[in-house]
């Protein structure tokens, strides 16, 4: 069973983000579950949270739930759950990824550019877990992922071996190019990634993560906007 979540303000790119998890279910059963993230209200009563906390969705959402469910019934294979979540911490997360047991979390782009502190501080909670990230574009609609380039940080050097082992009992895409980067990464090496990318027909692209506490920060948000690619962000622990 390949569980995925979905963290979502039922932007349109939900529904691409629900497509590209029933892809990568690949036939099997799977159980995909939309978060849904609201900041829980001040409340001085249980009646007054209650009322607070039931917000009606617009038409644009309920139109995007709509679609995303069809998705679902038309692969046959996958069930949708959606999840309403009033605050966070870190401890409750926790014990959510405990309960859905997630293999892959997959981030809508538009998700990445929400305001709201309570998003944010989900990205970073998941990004010190050792699930799987895959950070999709607003335009990796129809994508298929055959062909990936590993960008290695030089800091924690990963060889292309044991990350093409890591991830084969989970995902079908081949490593095809590689490169080690550095500080100055992506600005300065743009252009070459950019052709390596061209010439190789590559659709992903993959770095490691790792604890934030260890002093060095996911640059994905960066990579998206460079290469206009998914990026699929492994936890180093998870492969060493």
């Amino acid at each position: 069973m390949k569980n995925i979540l979905i963290p979502s303000t039922l932007e349109q790119d939900t529904f691409f983000s629900v497509k590209a998890a029933v892809k990568h279910a690949g036939g099997t059963h799977c159980t995909i579950t939309l978060l849904l993230l609201n900041e829980a209200p001040d409340a001085e009563s249980a009646s007054y949270f209650l009322r607070n906390t039931r917000q009606a969705l617009t038409t644009a959402q309920q139109n995007v739930l709509e679609n995303c469910r069809l998705a679902i019934g038309t692969a046959g294979n996958c069930t949708l759950d959606i999840h309403n979540q009033y605050g966070l911490s870190a401890p409750l997360l926790k014990n959510l990824m405990e309960y859905l047991a997630p293999k892959l979390i997959i981030i809508p782009a538009s998700y990445k550019q929400e305001k709201a502190k309570i998003h944010h501080y989900f990205l970073e909670l998941a990004a010190n877990s050792k699930i799987p990230m895959l950070h999709l574009t607003v335009d990796c609609e129809e994508k298929e992922f055959n062909k990936a380039l590993y960008v290695e940080n030089t800091e924690a050097p990963i060889a292309i071996s044991e990350l093409q082992q890591h991830i084969n009992g989970q995902f079908n895409f081949k490593i095809v190019s590689h490169a080690t980067v550095g500080e100055k990464y992506p600005h300065e090496l743009g252009e070459q990634l950019t052709d390596a990318i061209s010439k190789n027909n590559i659709d992903l692209v993959i770095e490691t993560r790792k604890s934030a506490k260890g002093g060095r920060k996911t640059q994905t948000s960066t990579i998206n906007e460079v290469l206009g690619l998914p990026v699929l962000s492994i936890y180093e622990d998870a492969v060493i």
